[in-house]
């Protein structure tokens, strides 16, 4: 098991070894490094929902322009010495774009997945790769990509 702290420093690893030196990745790069970093297991991730992923899209005002941001989150909940519930600390995969009419009207999505849902996770893998916006976003110019780690 490794420590939840190495997570981001493990997904880097991940996707620096499938995109080329200066270039963002692509979605196909993106859902790779998903699949290659689903089966690390990290400390602490034991009860039903301490260990899930989630696929979002929708448009935020948190930057100075509209943006909007589709990714993938891994969230892993990090528990105090008694076991009980202290945090999440999510390993976010970001692509960002200019909203425009288009993406305006696709409006937002979010799909979580948990080991104990019963879901495999390539049938959820495959069933958010295969959503419209990937079409949608094949015209959209990528203004910025964001691999981090936060805690909520």
């Amino acid at each position: 098991m490794r420590s939840i702290d190495s997570a981001l420093g493990i997904a880097r690893d991940l996707l620096d070894g499938r995109v080329p030196q200066g270039k963002p990745p692509t979605v196909d790069e993106i859902v790779a490094v998903r699949r290659d970093f689903e089966p690390i297991e990290f400390d602490g991730t034991d009860g039903p929902d301490a260990d899930g992923f989630l696929f979002q899209y929708c448009e935020v005002s948190w930057f100075s322009e509209p943006i909007f941001a589709v990714g993938f989150v891994r969230q892993l909940e990090i528990v105090d010495t008694d076991g009980d519930h202290e945090e999440y600390s999510q390993v976010v995969l970001e692509l960002r774009y200019c909203v425009d009419v288009e993406l305006r009207s696709v409006g937002s999505r979010t799909v979580w997945w948990f080991r104990s849902g019963g879901t495999r996770f390539e049938d959820w893998l495959e069933s958010v790769t295969q959503d419209p916006i990937w079409v949608t976003l094949q015209e959209k110019e990528l203004v910025e990509f964001d691999l981090s780690q936060e805690s909520v």
